[in-house]
C-alpha cells in the first residue's frame, strides 16, 4: 500500500496518525495495519496505532479503527469499549457480517483513501 500522509516535522506519530483517522468517512473503516502503512515518513507497526487510538482526542473517530477481517481487538482489554465501538459504528451504517455480529464486512465497509484525500477541507481553510 502506497504512503499518503506525511508525518508533520517535529511531531510525534500520533498526530499523524489522528490526522489520517480524522478523514475516513462516516459508514467506512480501516485497519490499524492500514493506517500504519498510510503514515508517511516513519515506520508504524499496528500496534503502536492502536495504542494513539487508545488515547485519541475526542474529535479522531477512533471507532473507524478495526483490526483486520474486520475484528475488535479492544475485546480482550475492554468488551465493554468493543460494544460501545459496535454500537458507534452501526449507528453510522458500517455494515457488519450476518453470521457474525461482532465483526466488520470489510469487503462493504474497508475506506481506501483516493488521491486527493489531503488536500484542505473546508474547516482547514
Amino acid at each position: 500500500m502506497a504512503r499518503v500522509l506525511e508525518a508533520p516535522e517535529g511531531s510525534d506519530f500520533y498526530e499523524a496518525v489522528y490526522a489520517f483517522v480524522r478523514r475516513v468517512p462516516p459508514g467506512k473503516v480501516v485497519t490499524y495495519g492500514q493506517v500504519a502503512d498510510m503514515v508517511e515518513g516513519m515506520r508504524l507497526t499496528a500496534r503502536q496505532v492502536g495504542v494513539a487510538m487508545r488515547y485519541a482526542p475526542p474529535d479522531v473517530p477512533w471507532q473507524r479503527v478495526v483490526g483486520a477481517g474486520g475484528y475488535f481487538p479492544i475485546a480482550k482489554r475492554a468488551p465493554e469499549a468493543m460494544q460501545r465501538q459496535i454500537a458507534l459504528l452501526q449507528a453510522e451504517g458500517v455494515p457488519f457480517h450476518q453470521d457474525d455480529p461482532h465483526r466488520v464486512d470489510m469487503a462493504k465497509a474497508q475506506w481506501f483513501p483516493g488521491p486527493s484525500l489531503f488536500e484542505p477541507t473546508e474547516e482547514a481553510q
